[in-house]
């Protein structure tokens, strides 16, 4: 899987940056083995880890993701222990998501994985090279956000 430098026109943007984001989840995902989840499980534990409590349908709506598959990784996530839900005490049709006291020791060497992954994708950059980079595509995230957004 490897784009000719001839290949990486504009016009090869989206896909570029496609296989870019798939490969970064193989690397995690080949690295996370011995713990036992997968990408998607992590993201949502990692959500967690910022903002805990949250319902199903407010982590769905930040993972861009659709509450089915959503409610499976929580159901597998919940049968290991990594997090329970919990009713929530003004709706009664919600459940709020909350960490278990078991998935605290993950999070420093799995946001160092994820680190060392930037790193990688990044390596041979200037720090003001990754900084623009990042910039950019923090700026393409907002303006990808903003139509999913509208509609």
């Amino acid at each position: 899987m490897s784009i000719r430098q001839d290949d990486a026109s504009e016009a090869r943007l989206a896909s570029i940056i496609h296989e870019i984001a798939l490969m970064a989840a193989r690397l995690f995902n080949r690295r996370v083995k011995e713990y036992g989840f997968t990408r998607s499980q992590w993201e949502v534990l990692y959500l967690l880890h910022q903002d805990d409590g949250q319902t199903q349908t407010e982590i769905a709506a930040q993972l861009i993701m659709a509450k089915p598959p959503l409610g499976k990784l929580i159901d597998r996530l919940e049968k290991d222990q990594w997090l329970e839900r919990r009713d929530d005490p003004t709706d009664r049709r919600a459940k709020r998501v909350f960490l278990m006291a078991k998935s605290a020791p993950l999070f420093e060497p799995l946001e160092r994985l994820v680190s060392d992954i930037g790193d990688r994708a990044t390596d041979g950059f200037s720090n003001t090279e990754r900084k623009k980079f990042v910039a950019m595509l923090l700026a393409a995230h907002r303006n990808l956000s903003m139509d999913l957004e509208n509609g």
